[in-house]
């Protein structure tokens, strides 16, 4: 047989011809390149075999958690079980972590994603020590709620799962996304934290009594401390040890600062890369004018927030130390115990008022205070400041400095001439008000200079904050209706409260001046643009239409009076937390609408409106207008 024709040396067409696979694996870079492409096989390979592994963990962890949340009542086979779902715990950190080691040179884990599920592992074992500390109290014969038991078990399983969905990175793509849309991100920041302080509530070690608490309970109360609200279904001085103050605390702090920097100061902590239209987006809701001014900006606010808080927290330690009663604990039947110490309530009464959340470690609340001038109007006027928002402190604060140092005064911009206007015309009528109607009901047993404080607190309280120094259920139902109306319009933009805002409020007066004068729409000598016209309409227009569904459902299941539960919900929304004292004793269904009520409320309607808006598109013709009869 002939030898097969070869092209000589150094024709061109030798590179047309595929080399045998000896050659290939001779040659330094082709060797590389199969080298990278056998090792990408073998981790499609290990990643399928990880995704089988968590795939079957996952069926186990559902199989064990249900055996054991549903045997609680057999003790040794609900031993049994309770060891199936710990011993779980030891693949589920082995698959997450070889699934890191998989991905490292593909896709590395971010450190957020990182801490995220550090801080996952260490609530697992906190409440498997939790669920084991019960177990055995109940082998040995003592007492244990099988309630809490259960709750304990339903959070392992859930954050086993939640680990084991988060394995691959979805946290980083779901930062990543919703970094896009700051609007999105408050909404996520927002019940993120609400949901890791439930569980943090729900531990031993933040309860004096396990078995008087449920997971809802624990639920509503972090999402009333997170969107600083202030409204409780338990006593706080009663049912949480100094720990769950303390969470209770941080979680006030971190929603006072939310509405302001806690989507701006994830975002760049998170370290994604964020389009033009929503650094607009986000420049406007900490009132910046550019990104460049943003840490700046950051930095002023949490320097404020210190600032106003120590000053706060001095002041009052100063006015609660002498009284001896402040300083015992729950365990002691004074109305005024329950903190441990005068400088603990001092601090967590500060950050309260300041952030405008409404919670009092006190037994008794601020009740047995109402004599106390003093502490009233420090707590009225931290709310006030928190309430003004942290723009219009920032002008102030450089107006300040400015006639300090003798130089021309800066105009005051019409945003802060707005909202102080609007927020001392409040205040005052608010005052009077309460003076007026309540001299003969809630005040009756009031001196005239404590009439007169409580009329000044209550209206300082009443569309911000939710302390009370009398039951706010005798007050008049006019009272009420008034008090309604202050929650509703709530305090300054860029601040700690809720509410539709003063400006809002402010727009919509001018709007209608406006259209009976068949002229446009000012403000101090200034035209208000129709883009803010129409979103002051779109602000009040769906706060309303909240509030209203809201009430609906309540008015349906619950059997309390219409008022007290319009009342409740109003404060729900506005994240004022003033209650008539009806929260308790509300429905499950019930207590769950009013968080989703904290949580649209704290995030804001305009807010949850840019969330759900899309893109807006062009529209290529206009229809041709037509008349309606209006009235």
């Amino acid at each position: 047989m002939p030898e097969p024709l070869r092209p000589p040396k150094g024709d061109p067409r030798l590179d047309s011809v595929a080399p045998p696979p000896q050659s290939v694996l001779s040659a330094g870079p082709e060797r590389v390149t199969t080298k990278r492409a056998t090792e990408g096989s073998l981790s499609a390979v290990e990643h399928g075999s990880g995704g089988v592994s968590a795939a079957v963990l996952t069926v186990a962890v559902i199989i064990a958690g249900g055996a054991d949340f549903f045997l609680v009542g057999a003790r040794w086979s609900s031993v049994l079980a309770g060891a199936v779902l710990t011993t779980l715990s030891i693949p589920w950190v082995v698959t997450l972590l070889r699934r890191r080691h998989v991905q490292a040179d593909v896709s590395p884990r971010p450190w957020r994603l990182l801490t995220f599920q550090i801080a996952n592992a260490g609530l697992v074992v906190a409440f498997n020590a939790a669920k084991w500390s019960l177990l055995l109290r109940a082998l040995r014969g003592e007492p244990a709620p099988d309630g809490a038991y259960q709750t304990y078990v339903a959070a392992v399983v859930l954050l086993l799962l939640i680990g084991l969905a988060l394995r691959a990175g979805r946290v980083a793509r779901l930062v990543a996304l919703s970094a896009d849309h700051p609007a999105r991100l408050m909404a996520l920041s927002f019940g993120t934290a609400g949901w890791l302080g439930a569980l943090l509530l729900a531990l031993p070690v933040s309860l004096r009594d396990v078995g008087k608490v449920s997971f809802l309970d624990s639920l509503f109360m972090s999402v009333s401390a997170v969107c600083v609200t202030g409204l409780t279904t338990v006593n706080v001085a009663e049912t949480y040890t100094l720990v769950g103050q303390l969470v209770l605390c941080v979680l006030m702090q971190i929603g006072g600062l939310g509405i302001m920097a806690l989507t701006a100061a994830v975002t760049m902590l998170a370290g994604q890369r964020i389009g033009v239209k929503s650094s607009a987006v986000l420049a406007e809701m900490v009132d910046v004018a550019s990104l460049v001014d943003l840490k700046r900006t950051l930095r002023a606010i949490v320097a404020y927030t210190i600032v106003f808080e120590a000053l706060g927290a001095t002041v009052l330690y100063v006015q609660l130390a002498p009284i001896a009663e402040v300083a015992e604990t729950a365990s002691d039947p004074g109305p005024m115990a329950g903190a441990g110490s005068a400088a603990w309530a001092a601090i967590f009464h500060s950050v309260s008022a300041f952030c405008n959340g409404s919670l009092s470690n006190f037994r008794g609340g601020m009740v047995p205070f109402a004599g106390h001038h003093g502490i009233c109007q420090t707590l009225a006027i931290l709310i006030l400041l928190g309430g003004l928002g942290f723009p219009v402190i920032h002008e102030l604060t450089f107006r300040a400095v400015d006639k300090l140092r003798g130089r021309r005064l800066r105009r005051l911009s019409l945003n802060t001439r707005i909202a102080l206007l609007t927020s001392a015309i409040l205040v005052a009528s608010m005052a009077v008000a309460y003076l007026a109607l309540e001299s003969g009901a809630s005040f009756r047993e009031l001196s005239i200079p404590g009439k007169v404080n409580a009329a000044v607190f209550q209206s300082a309280c009443a569309r911000t904050s939710g302390f009370n120094v009398v039951d706010v259920a005798a007050m008049r139902p006019a009272t009420l209706l008034l008090t309604c109306f202050a929650m509703f319009v709530g305090a300054d933009p860029g601040s700690t409260a809720g509410g539709i805002k003063t400006t809002t409020l402010a727009v919509l007066f001018a709007s209608y001046r406006a259209e009976l004068r068949g002229r446009k729409p000012t403000l101090f000598d200034r035209t208000i643009p129709e883009a803010v016209v129409r979103r002051a309409v779109g602000v009040a227009f769906i706060s309303t239409a909240v509030i209203c569904a809201v009430l609906f459902v309540l008015t349906v299941i619950e059997r309390f009076d219409t008022l007290a539960l319009f009342f409740e919900v109003t404060s729900a929304f506005s994240t004022t937390g003033i209650s008539t004292g009806i929260t308790p004793g509300l429905s499950v269904t019930s207590k769950l609408l009013l968080v989703l009520t904290m949580l649209f409320g704290r995030v804001g309607p305009l807010t949850v409106a840019l969330a759900l808006s899309g893109r807006q598109r062009r529209v290529a013709l206009e229809f041709p207008e037509e008349r309606v009869m209006i009235g």
